[in-house]
């Protein structure tokens, strides 16, 4: 279990010192298949990049990142499995509005489908735990460390960027996706080797303001340039979307209250 060591306190040391680089490695691939995927589905056409590493990369995404979360799942969900659960719940619920020309189900809607791959990898896992056991320890884990949601929830920032360079140039959009890429995979390696929570809660702070900023900042400036930006409201989704990632804040305030209230 992924606790720390004393609640009511934010520098507090897990039990768990998140040495592992196999953990490390294990969250980090995500973002690593993500970012490669981002980059090269923004390489200009002209360079004629073979379109099918393209579809392996998108592949990966559907099929491959599931695996995460079944290994997570069968693990009673370790702090590096959490982005796979965000990123398989938030990937497949956009895939339910998107079509694939040239791919499966050719120009229909994937629709319920989206879903299979979720429900695949739930019913092997439950097959081999046998037991709810693991998905209780998912929720109990966030009730000690309310930053491991928050991490989940990181692992909706690529889809998210990807939508907000959505119609923009690809040579335009492709320095930033490198960025975005380098950015997510670093913080998500430095989440999982940190040993106190204030230093996880700085990485996520960090990543996703930064990663926000830069995705609303690059979409301002380009489609200023190009006669269609609303600032404001732009500004304001990017900080709507921070507070939201961080609002599990508020289990680790009710946590150390009840911590709090039962020591008096």
């Amino acid at each position: 279990m992924d606790t720390v060591s004393d609640p009511s306190s934010a520098n507090s040391i897990a039990p768990d010192p998140r040495k592992s680089w196999t953990a490390a490695f294990g969250g980090t691939a995500l973002f690593i298949l993500w970012g490669l995927a981002m980059i090269t589905g923004e390489f200009p056409h002209e360079w004629a990049f073979p379109i099918w590493i393209q579809g392996v990369f998108f592949v990966g995404l559907i099929f491959v990142l599931p695996v995460g979360m079944r290994i997570g799942w069968i693990g009673g969900f370790p702090h590096w499995s959490y982005p796979y659960v965000g990123h398989v719940l938030i990937f497949s619920l956009y895939m339910t509005r998107v079509a694939t020309p040239g791919f499966l189900f050719d120009r229909e809607m994937w629709g319920w489908r989206a879903w299979i791959p979720f429900l695949v990898v739930s019913v092997i896992a439950l097959a081999v735990t046998r037991s709810l056991k693991p998905v209780a320890k998912f929720f109990t884990n966030i009730w000690d460390d309310w930053t491991l949601l928050t991490f989940g929830m990181f692992g909706f920032m690529p889809l998210l960027a990807m939508i907000g360079f959505d119609e923009v140039d690809r040579l335009y959009s492709l320095y930033f996706m490198v960025f975005l890429a380098l950015l997510m995979s670093g913080v998500a390696w430095f989440y999982i080797r940190a040993d106190t929570q204030r230093r996880r809660i700085v990485a996520l702070f960090i990543g996703i303001t930064l990663a926000i900023a830069v995705t609303v900042i690059a979409h301002s400036l380009y489609w200023e340039k190009n006669g269609w930006v609303f600032p404001m409201q732009t500004a304001t989704m990017g900080a709507i979307i921070v507070l939201f990632m961080f609002s599990p804040a508020v289990i680790g305030f009710i946590h150390r209250t009840g911590v709090r209230h039962q020591a008096k």
